[in-house]
């Protein structure tokens, strides 16, 4: 997933309203996104984009007050782009089987979109653990546990809706933490505790409520 798929509004700095404007924040989000995977977020700057663009560098300023803003603006979208893409294939479950399927899918495709771009790779541990980052990712969890929490209700057997959405609340938050954890592994190690996370996840939703007492 590229900038180029980016479809969500407009987050930081000034919204293009012209066609003009929207074509140039395109380019400049495409660019960061081939620089900063190619090269990691620290190493690129706003010049080296602008460059790369062929525009004056002062014209990054226009829509991106400093480098933290773009690439909080290429995560955020990419991050929309995850959950509309878990959303989609949810969707198309049509039983049991294919939605532990589709879960695990989506879990290990999540994990695999955040480590092959390097503004969510190197800013995920971060967005976990700063303060000021805990609303937006208190929105983002909120729904990814609605998506699963929709399409679980419709195969899952648990005594109740609450007791479902709770267990998902508890094992987003431990996926949460393995991904953090897999920041500090060479990538062939957090490959297999993910692994094992997602086996996990799936495991405590097959089992009945009263396994767990």
């Amino acid at each position: 997933m590229g900038a180029a798929r980016m479809n969500s509004s407009f987050k930081s700095g000034s919204e293009p309203q012209q066609e003009r404007s929207k074509k140039t924040v395109k380019a400049i989000c495409e660019s960061a996104d081939t620089l900063f995977t190619k090269y990691g977020v620290s190493a690129v700057s706003l010049g080296q984009i602008a460059r790369d663009v062929e525009i004056p560098t002062a014209t990054i300023y226009r829509y991106f007050p400093n480098k933290e803003e773009l690439v909080a603006t290429l995560r955020n979208h990419s991050l929309h782009d995850m959950l509309d893409d878990a959303q989609a294939k949810f969707d198309a479950v049509r039983n049991i089987e294919e939605y532990f399927k589709t879960l695990r899918e989506v879990l290990w495709d999540t994990y695999q979109e955040i480590h092959e771009h390097a503004y969510l790779h190197e800013t995920y541990g971060a967005l976990l653990s700063e303060r000021s980052q805990k609303g937006f990712l208190f929105n983002e969890n909120q729904k990814w546990v609605q998506i699963l929490y929709i399409a679980g209700r419709r195969f899952l057997t648990f005594e109740s809706d609450e007791l479902l959405k709770q267990r998902i609340i508890i094992l987003n938050a431990l996926w949460n933490g393995t991904m953090r954890v897999c920041q500090f592994y060479e990538k062939k190690a957090g490959d297999d505790i993910m692994k094992e996370s997602i086996d996990m996840f799936c495991r405590e939703l097959e089992l009945p409520p009263s396994a767990c007492e």
